[in-house]
């Protein structure tokens, strides 16, 4: 018995050998989900213009988390809807506002979730709140769309950055 153990555990070392080998198999979707990630950030802004809180909401999944700048935790598709309900009413009455998105990358986990990331502008400024930034937003596809599981955007801080002392 002793002898047989050691050669055992040899034939099955052998034997796993070459799955440790293999290559794993590219995480990527196709090509088409790839551009339905990255028609999300296009759709997000025209909703966002439209202050059309409903259409965002469509965006999200029922599971949907954030944390803001501010530690707030919003938990699920009517939190956000809310909280997004929440900002548009603290913009002026009859104010007109366009927004923008791009999609920078798109980085893939599996076929079936994805990171992406991007810029926004909003148009006209609103002070005192940021006209710009950048996004990130953890994508799932589920039946059959493709939708935010999570998502952080971030103003450009850029002007209130201290300028470089001027060297002599």
């Amino acid at each position: 018995m002793r002898t047989r153990l050691p050669a055992l555990l040899a034939v099955l070392a052998l034997l796993a050998l070459p799955a440790c080998s293999a290559p794993a198999p590219a995480a990527t979707g196709t090509p088409e989900d790839e551009q339905a990630i990255r028609d999300m950030a296009g759709r997000y802004a025209a909703a966002y213009g439209a202050r059309d809180t409903a259409a965002l909401g469509a965006l999200v999944t029922d599971d949907y988390q954030d944390v803001a700048p501010t530690g707030q935790h919003t938990q699920g598709r009517g939190a956000f809807v809310a909280g997004v309900a929440q900002e548009m009413a603290s913009m002026p009455a009859g104010m007109t506002m366009s927004m923008t998105a791009t999609t920078t990358y798109v980085s893939w986990v599996d076929a079936s979730h994805a990171v992406a990331g991007g810029t926004w502008e909003t148009s006209p400024a609103m002070p005192p709140m940021p006209s710009k930034g950048s996004w990130m937003a953890v994508m799932v596809k589920q039946d059959g769309g493709w939708k935010m599981m999570s998502a952080l955007g971030a103003a450009d801080m850029s002007a209130m950055a201290v300028p470089e002392p001027v060297k002599p």
